[in-house]
């Protein structure tokens, strides 16, 4: 059956379906969609519809031809053809023809295949990648003692109050600890000072595309205060956070990492040890070192950490 003995036979049966207890003005709607359908799929059948619209798609950029791709099959067809995604790759990309001759896979690449690599390799800003908000994102936290799991999950991230000492500069995670397990009840258990051999390990989750992005693993508790810890990222193993300013794994007191501080502590009766925490939130924040040394408090601001996220290749 072709498209539009489909359409007319699709029209019938609304009609049948109507019957004569339907209006007029009902029947002769379905008769007007049936020929909009109609008019639509031959146009697209049409010899000049794929060239019209691809001489239409020359003339755009790549954020909107992605728009174009998404309106249906055809136009995506059209949208993503490689005479239209070749000469957007030769002009913006000027290093495309070495790397096929290098013997690169861009040889079995589609025109909008080789384009996306090579933004991907390069990063080349287009108007498309300007950093999504917090929302994108989700988080996973995990909180363990000496390799043990003792807390987390998965977590979205929230606008931190004028409250917070961090207040605009990073983010906050609510209800961390929903089942009571990092209470003084629950680390009772666990000698020897629990809190103070407490670690964290944190990633960032695109939820677009669910890849992850690694900020810490293992830090460990570097300053405890009456109301919360702070994990800092020089307390912890090598290799232990991604740097946002250096990407060769030389972790110094020079590369911007992440810190995180988790809120509720509880402390024994002599006041010496922390035995747990009632109802925490966590905050985190990314620290920059040159910030500081220009004369800013060091502390990056959520807008800044969220265009570093974004701009980051160690998504995975």
């Amino acid at each position: 059956m072709t498209t539009i003995s489909a359409i007319a036979a699709w029209e019938a049966e609304g009609l049948r379906l109507l019957g004569t207890s339907a209006k007029a003005e009902d029947r002769a709607e379905l008769r007007a969609a049936a020929e909009r359908i109609a008019l639509a799929s031959r146009a697209r059948s049409a010899p000049g519809f794929d060239r019209c619209a691809s001489m239409v798609c020359s003339l755009l950029a790549p954020p909107e031809l992605c728009v174009v791709a998404t309106c249906s099959r055809s136009m995506k067809r059209v949208a993503r053809a490689d005479h239209v995604w070749r000469p957007l790759t030769a002009q913006r990309f000027t290093c495309a023809g070495d790397l096929r001759r290098a013997g690169s896979s861009s040889l079995t690449l589609s025109g909008f295949q080789e384009y996306s690599r090579l933004a991907r390799i390069w990063h080349h800003p287009d108007s498309a990648s300007e950093p999504p908000g917090m929302d994108a994102y989700s988080v996973v936290l995990e909180i363990k003692i000496e390799g043990k799991r003792v807390a987390g999950g998965i977590y979205e991230l929230e606008v931190l109050g004028d409250g917070s000492p961090w207040a605009g500069e990073g983010f906050g995670f609510d209800d961390l600890d929903p089942a009571g397990l990092l209470e003084p009840s629950a680390l009772a258990s666990i000698a020897w000072d629990p809190v103070s051999r407490l670690d964290v390990s944190i990633c960032v989750v695109r939820k677009s595309d669910k890849k992850c992005l690694h900020l810490i693993t293992n830090i460990m508790v570097a300053d405890v205060d009456d109301d919360y810890i702070l994990f800092d990222s020089l307390f912890a193993e090598d290799g232990c956070c991604s740097s946002f300013n250096n990407v060769d794994g030389d972790y110094t007191t020079d590369n911007a990492t992440h810190d995180f501080r988790l809120w509720g502590a509880v402390w024994d009766e002599a006041a010496d040890v922390v035995r747990g925490f009632i109802r925490p939130h966590g905050e985190l924040r990314l620290w920059d070192p040159e910030a500081a040394e220009n004369g800013d408090r060091g502390a990056l601001a959520t807008e800044t950490i969220l265009r570093r996220w974004h701009a980051s290749k160690n998504w995975v």
